[in-house]
């Protein structure tokens, strides 16, 4: 007994100076935080200090819990998620680690939306009141520096420990995460353990790491999991459409901007979206969350939110174009220019956007313009006689195209 006595005594003191351990970190991580020591002797990780400088721009101040969608749409993307047909198993690995070792147990998608979860039921009322939960969006520039987005953010394994969070509601907690990708280097989401700073764990980032890697085997190992997401295919150069998996869609001359912006820019806040859509116009951001809304209905909910983003792979002939310029192959840009960029919008970064590619499409045409791609060119732009004059003097008699480029210059000179 007395030996029994001894060994508890010694577990306590153990736990006691791990405690201990922990309370300076965290108030060595708040010091640090104050006053941005970066010196050698920091303990903050580098990579930690980089979210911090790049959170301080572009996330609010004010974000207690983080977004949530519906129920219903995260357990669409769970069904469908290439994470869980690559491993079947994952999730009972997974809750079998959260429930021996008192951690949250998360699969992220590659935006750091939550898929799945397993939470001990000591943790999830504080996971809850968070968003720590399924449908919680928590990439980086949501919530600020955490596990989840720092991990994607980084692309590589990360812990966040307690204060090292930007946002005060979660410096409670301690976050490991790494990526998972796809056989071609990509994203495909993310692996995450959490629990509260006291019960913080040397092994989880281990933990994660290995699951990930045994995610990203599986997937090369099993080729025809991938491209499984929806692919919206857009089309505004000209008449616009736009299908979904093959679908199409029914969309509002509003939603194809929207889409535009999105797919070119990347993200936008509610407030540089109403920008560059309305610029000084003056519209009601309630009339902007509202052709969003729509807009999501449409893309059966993949479209994300602060910032607003396009949730699914998205092909666009607006960036095509330039992309295929930029590779020299002026004949395929000329190709899919089927018209001017959403001709009847008067949306500023849509008039902007239209004079550059114009401009660009044009200017290349005068230095490297076939017959074919300044027909298809002036199809659209009838009366540009330079560029007509300008690939006349290139092509010869013996082209077959010769006598159309000579009609199309008569005409456009009789203007």
């Amino acid at each position: 007994m007395p030996t029994l006595i001894v060994t508890l005594c010694r577990g306590v003191e153990a736990r006691v100076a791990m405690e201990t351990d922990l309370l300076e970190r965290r108030r060595a991580i708040e010091l640090a935080r104050s006053t941005e020591a970066g010196d050698a002797n920091s303990p903050v990780d580098p990579v930690v200090r980089a979210s911090w400088r790049r959170c301080a721009t572009v996330v609010e101040d004010d974000i207690d819990t983080a977004t949530v969608e519906e129920s219903s749409v995260t357990r669409r993307r769970w069904d469908g998620s290439v994470i869980r047909r690559a491993v079947p198993g994952l999730a009972g690995q997974l809750d079998q680690i959260a429930t021996t070792g008192d951690l949250i147990a998360l699969v992220t998608d590659a935006d750091g939306r939550v898929l799945w979860q397993s939470t001990p039921l000591w943790l999830r009322r504080g996971a809850d009141r968070v968003g720590l939960m399924p449908g919680g969006l928590w990439h980086e520039a949501a919530m600020g520096t955490n596990g989840i987005g720092l991990a994607l953010a980084a692309d590589r394994p990360a812990s966040v420990f307690s204060t090292e969070h930007w946002i005060d509601p979660v410096r409670d907690w301690v976050c490991y995460a790494a990526p998972i990708h796809a056989p071609d280097a990509s994203q495909v989401g993310a692996i995450n353990l959490s629990t509260t700073w006291k019960h913080a764990n040397p092994l989880a980032l281990s933990t994660v790491a290995s699951m990930a890697r045994l995610v990203e085997h599986e997937l090369r190992t099993s080729p025809h999991l991938n491209g499984s997401a929806p692919v919206l295919n857009v089309r505004v150069l000209g008449e616009p459409r736009a299908t979904l998996d093959g679908t199409p869609l029914r969309l509002t001359q509003r939603q194809f901007e929207i889409l535009t912006i999105l797919a070119v820019n990347g993200a936008a806040t509610l407030g540089e979206l109403h920008a560059l859509l309305y610029g000084d116009r003056p519209v009601a951001p309630t009339t902007l969350k509202a052709e969003i809304s729509h807009l999501r209905r449409a893309l059966d909910g993949c479209l994300a939110s602060r910032p607003y983003r396009l949730d699914l792979p998205c092909r666009i002939d607006a960036t095509e174009l330039p992309q295929r310029l930029e590779r020299g192959d002026v004949e395929g840009a000329a190709r899919i220019y089927a018209g001017q960029l959403l001709p009847a919008s008067e949306s500023p970064f849509v008039v902007e956007l239209r004079h550059e590619l114009d401009v660009a499409l044009r200017t290349a045409l005068l230095r490297d313009g076939t017959s074919a791609s300044v027909l298809r060119f002036t199809a659209v732009h009838p009366y540009d006689s330079e560029v007509l004059e300008r690939v006349g003097t290139l092509v010869s008699v013996d082209d077959p195209l010769f006598p159309a480029v000579t009609a199309r210059l008569a005409v456009a000179r009789t203007f």
